[in-house]
């Protein structure tokens, strides 16, 4: 059977037209069908060229000579057909225009687009970083459903901090957060003091006041606060709605100091007015705040704050009128040092270099005792005679750390290190054995420190009461028996870790 042909080298190209085919050039038979592999092959040196399979034909009729004829037939039909929908190098480069010529978007447009998006993905976490730190406009306006439960910071003006000369270490107005009361809780109030430790001489004190714990320059607007200062019902079931007051501590010396003139040290003024800050608190809050209508107020604090609390309780009692209900709660202050003649003196140094000596607070215990005794727990905490509720760690972890100088985990002490817990321990149960009969305590045996201020409020359990069941019975006079709950257990109960 004759077969036409191309020019081998007519494979490259299109088919010649009959009146340009060379009659003496050779020919080979081309097959009507042809294949290249599934990549660009502009030269086709992969093409493979398919043949039909050849057969003799034969005069034999016989149905088997049919029914393999037949067969033969279909085989070749589908050979065919796979091998037309095969992709060739010719088709593969006419898809590729096609769709080149159909994508709407140039090289630089997709580069913008693509920049556009950063920009846009950037600006949107910028914003969200503002918005979550209390930075952007305030968070009032659109933001003001998401404000709810956060407290607000609050300067004291120019004028009252100039006639009262209450400043931070640093000089900077002092300040505090405020949430208001809403419902039945809007005349009563909680005043917190903060805590953050305490600078022992000058240069400690020069160095504090370039952090937030010496100044309000660098405060954040907003704030939150966790456990008894919650503003959520589920946190904290029996307060949750009244004011919240939470004072910045900036003195370095626990809201005790009382010096009249700055101290120059490495050319700056050191502040030392803690009581003065106190005070001028309490005035913006009964000026501004509305602290005049108070029903209800109750002093707190943590830590350093807690200390303030020993000292000024009776101090902010006595400027309230007789008719306001007042407690107070000191929270992880009751630190109990072993006083030797050097520790001794340096509290005494301590106390007339920051002029803590000085002051309207605590009177009973500075009749009673020298006044340098009267700035630690230890010896305040049996003077104090407003009504005050002790919440305190028998192994409070500052304590274990500062003063008894451990350097074991309290779950993990031995030996000497143990004994030196169970002293310590024994010690604060000593202390809230002495305090008059209608004050309270919570002493758990835990390594906690700060348990007012966190969730350890609500969780830590002795005697089936959390912290915030006990205060909360003694506070409202729900109490059947005794308000002094105090852990039996050794170090150290499970719940302190729940």
């Amino acid at each position: 059977m004759e077969r036409s042909g191309y020019l081998l080298d007519d494979l490259t190209g299109e088919p010649p037209s009959p009146s340009d085919r060379d009659s003496n050039a050779r020919r080979m038979p081309v097959p009507d069908l042809w294949e290249v592999e599934d990549t660009p092959d502009p030269d086709f040196s992969s093409a493979r060229v398919l043949l039909p399979p050849e057969h003799e034909e034969s005069d034999d009729d016989s149905p088997h000579s049919i029914r393999e004829s037949e067969r033969l037939h279909v085989a070749t039909t589908d050979t065919t057909a796979a091998v037309t929908e095969a992709p060739t190098s010719r088709r593969w480069r006419v898809e590729l225009d096609n769709k080149t010529k159909n994508c709407p978007c140039t090289t630089k447009q997709l580069c913008l687009a693509v920049c556009l998006t950063l920009v846009l993905f950037a600006a949107a976490a910028i914003v969200t970083w503002l918005y979550l730190t209390g930075r952007l406009l305030g968070r009032k306006g659109i933001f003001s459903n998401k404000d709810k439960g956060e407290a607000r910071l609050y300067l004291i003006g120019d004028e009252m901090a100039a006639r009262t000369k209450a400043y931070c270490l640093d000089g900077s107005r002092p300040g505090y957060y405020f949430t208001p009361g809403t419902g039945e809780g809007r005349n009563k109030w909680r005043v917190h003091l903060d805590g953050g430790g305490s600078c022992d001489d000058l240069e400690e004190c020069y160095t504090r006041s370039l952090t937030n714990k010496g100044s309000t320059r660098r405060l954040r607007k907003r704030n939150t606060f966790n456990g008894f200062l919650s503003t959520h019902q589920d946190e904290c079931p029996e307060f949750f709605n009244w004011n919240l007051v939470y004072v910045h501590y900036c003195d370095g010396s626990c809201f005790s100091s009382n010096r009249t003139d700055p101290v120059t040290y490495k050319g700056s003024a050191l502040y030392f007015r803690g009581i003065s800050i106190l005070d001028a608190v309490l005035d913006d809050l009964t000026d501004v705040r509305g602290m005049t209508n108070a029903t209800a107020v109750i002093l707190s604090g943590h830590s350093a704050g807690a200390t303030a609390v020993y000292r000024q309780a009776d101090h902010v009692r006595n400027r309230l009128p007789p008719t306001v209900q007042f407690k107070a709660l000191p929270s992880s202050g009751l630190f109990v040092w072993e006083l030797d003649p050097d520790r001794e003196e340096f509290f005494k140094r301590r106390a007339k270099l920051l002029g803590m000596q000085d002051g309207p607070d605590l009177p009973a215990c500075l009749q009673a005792l020298e006044p340098w005794k009267c700035l630690l727990p230890q010896f305040a905490a049996p003077y104090v005679t407003s009504d005050m509720f002790v919440l305190n760690a028998a192994y409070d972890s500052w304590a274990l750390k500062n003063i008894l100088k451990l350097k074991c985990d309290a779950r993990q002490c031995r030996g000497d290190d143990l004994r030196a817990m169970e002293r310590l321990r024994a010690q604060v149960i000593g202390i809230t054995a002495n305090l008059g009969g209608r004050q309270g305590a919570f002493i758990p045996s835990c390594d906690d420190h700060s348990i007012v201020a966190t969730s350890s409020f609500g969780k830590i359990v002795v005697g089936g009461k959390t912290p915030a069941e006990a205060f909360s019975d003694w506070f409202f006079d729900r109490t059947a028996n005794s308000s002094r709950y105090i852990d039996s257990t050794s170090c150290c109960n499970p719940t302190c870790y729940v």
